[in-house]
């Protein structure tokens, strides 16, 4: 399974048990919009995963996964859909941040943005924050070939042609 996908899921599990006010409304893979009566909701996405080589011939690279959040709120006022979106937003990110696991699979956050916006149409006053986080995680791509599985060593010098010899297999005993 990609690492990428790996850390997505360890983010919604993060946030289904923080208990937001998105409750069971937390999508991956669905299409908007979602009905107000579903409000709030929500939508979580891996859009981007970038990596950096730290030299040539290697095959480790240094990630960022960036998860993209879409929340949505309905309220009756303008100033309610805002508070709302507030304290969303504020669960949303305690949860992510202080999740042990999802922490543990990470290198570091290095990167975090959030901006709200709110929208009135008659009587319906809606509001949507989006939130990204760039997860830095270091990946190592194992190599071709078949696992080592022993090493056969004999020394030899000018004047000894078997010198001192040793065997070493692998797991180690």
């Amino acid at each position: 399974m990609l690492y990428r996908v790996i850390i997505r899921d360890l983010a919604v599990a993060a946030l289904k048990s923080a208990r937001t006010m998105a409750g069971e409304n937390i999508f991956v893979g669905r299409s908007l919009p979602i009905g107000e009566s579903n409000l709030p909701a929500l939508y979580l996405q891996i859009y981007e995963d970038r990596g950096e080589s730290p030299g040539p011939a290697q095959v480790q690279f240094d990630r960022i996964a960036t998860l993209g959040m879409r929340g949505f709120v309905a309220a009756s006022t303008p100033a309610a859909v805002e508070a709302l979106l507030d304290r969303f937003a504020e669960e949303i990110e305690r949860a992510l941040m202080t999740d042990v696991p999802l922490q543990a699979a990470l290198c570091e956050t290095a990167e975090f943005s959030t901006a709200t916006e709110v929208t009135s149409e008659g009587n319906r006053h809606l509001g949507e924050f989006k939130m990204i986080l760039g997860f830095k995680y270091i990946e190592t791509y194992p190599p071709d070939g078949a696992p080592l599985t022993e090493i056969d060593a004999t020394l030899k010098t000018v004047d000894q042609p078997v010198f001192a010899g040793m065997t070493v297999e692998f797991p180690s005993k």
